[in-house]
């Protein structure tokens, strides 16, 4: 297996990881989630008009999806642009 598909498979564990602690996380908090919201007075308003939780966290993920091809963009330009000076030769 060569370098690339070993951090690759590495990245894919990680993040299995992550999404299984994720899961286990979602389906305990669906099991509060409507007992607690029966303890919330019905009739509270805020001062403003606020966004839903979920509506923040879009537009927050639309931004850093924004910032982490900004920053593709720029890492591979870069590495373009010093590639004749960093070319070596691949060993066989």
């Amino acid at each position: 297996m060569d370098y690339i598909k070993s951090l690759e498979k590495a990245g894919d564990d990680f993040l299995g990881s992550i999404r299984a602690v994720q899961e286990s996380t979602i389906t305990a908090f669906e099991g509060i989630g409507n007992p607690l919201a029966k303890l919330i007075p019905s009739g509270i308003s805020l001062p403003v008009d606020m966004p839903r939780p979920r509506e923040v966290a879009e537009a927050t993920f639309r931004f850093w999806e924004k910032v982490a091809e900004n920053q593709k963009d720029f890492t591979l330009k870069f590495l373009d642009a010093i590639t004749p000076a960093t070319k070596t030769k691949k060993a066989a």
